[in-house]
């Protein structure tokens, strides 16, 4: 399933500083602002899809806002870590990540930064298969007064509960929350939009609808295309060529396996290049299709000969 995009914390501390009759403009203190950058910087990398990148920076924020002692910022940077660390499928520390930054914000009585905490927490539990914990979590959640009021982070849980009535096989359950997500996500970010059509295709997908799956990757797509999200791209590309091997399309499914595989080496996603090409050499080779270009832009890959390194500095 396709990696959502989680609730990232972005908090940047802005410093209003007076200056009246000719006095110098203050600086704020190094210690206060770089933190801020860090995580700016990290944010900037994982909205690529370059998550061992960002990965690096959330880090950095972490440490200088510990040696601080700024709990703000090391609730925010550990919700963020935790982010990338589900990203990559390392879910363990994802949790451990999630339930320290759960325990940051409570104890400060931040109540928008303890719902995004339950909310990541409760997406990592869904992929791990932890159902009956992960829903327990959204209900308590949806219970909290600040999950009512902020739309995105209410859009979170309502979209985590549509993907676990998915696994759980509740399709039109699932419908109904992921579609009344949609049709309240006009104020959202386009990568919030971008995700819930990703999530809802891959609801399709599940049910057996691969026609309303392509529509709803296609959505995800050119939103995903605008943000330069590169690990959302290939991602929509390779559901929705699953979607079209379904419908019997296989020289569609090969053109976007063919697409998405491209990416997932530029960000170097190794396993997942290797699990496309499964369905890219099967395929193809059923329909006749000649992949030798792709096999060769591989090679490539593999030889470190590629001029572009997405993830790089």
């Amino acid at each position: 399933m396709k990696t959502p995009r989680l609730i990232l914390a972005l908090s940047l501390c802005f410093f209003v500083l007076s200056c009246a009759g000719g006095k110098p403009v203050r600086r704020p203190h190094r210690h206060l602002t770089e933190g801020s950058r860090k995580i700016e910087k990290g944010l900037q990398w994982y909205q690529k899809g370059c998550y061992r990148k960002s990965l690096n920076y959330f880090f950095r924020a972490y440490e200088l806002y510990s040696a601080s002692d700024l709990e703000y910022g090391v609730a925010m940077s550990l919700n963020n870590i935790g982010t990338v660390y589900r990203a990559l499928g390392n879910y363990d520390r994802a949790l451990a990540f999630f339930e320290e930054a759960q325990a940051i914000y409570s104890d400060s009585g931040n109540r928008e930064g303890t719902v995004r905490a339950l909310s990541n927490k409760a997406a990592t539990l869904i992929e791990m298969g932890n159902l009956d914990a992960a829903e327990e979590i959204i209900e308590q959640a949806l219970t909290l007064p600040s999950a009512g009021k902020n739309a995105a982070l209410f859009t979170a849980l309502l979209q985590n509960k549509g993907v676990l009535l998915t696994k759980r096989g509740r399709y039109r359950e699932a419908e109904k929350a992921l579609k009344s997500c949609l049709s309240n996500a006009s104020g959202l970010e386009p990568a919030d939009i971008a995700s819930l059509n990703s999530a809802f295709g891959n609801l399709m997908l599940q049910a057996g609808r691969p026609t309303d799956a392509v529509s709803a990757f296609k959505k995800a797509l050119v939103l995903d295309r605008k943000l330069g999200f590169y690990r959302g791209i290939a991602d929509d590309l390779f559901y929705m060529g699953i979607a079209f091997l379904r419908l019997g399309q296989k020289e569609k499914a090969v053109n976007c396996w063919k697409r998405c595989v491209k990416v997932f080496a530029l960000i170097d996603l190794p396993e997942k290049v290797q699990q496309t090409m499964k369905y890219l050499r099967e395929t193809a080779g059923k329909a006749g299709i000649d992949i030798k270009a792709t096999e060769d832009f591989l090679e490539r890959w593999r030889q470190g000969m590629l001029y572009e390194s997405l993830c790089g500095d």
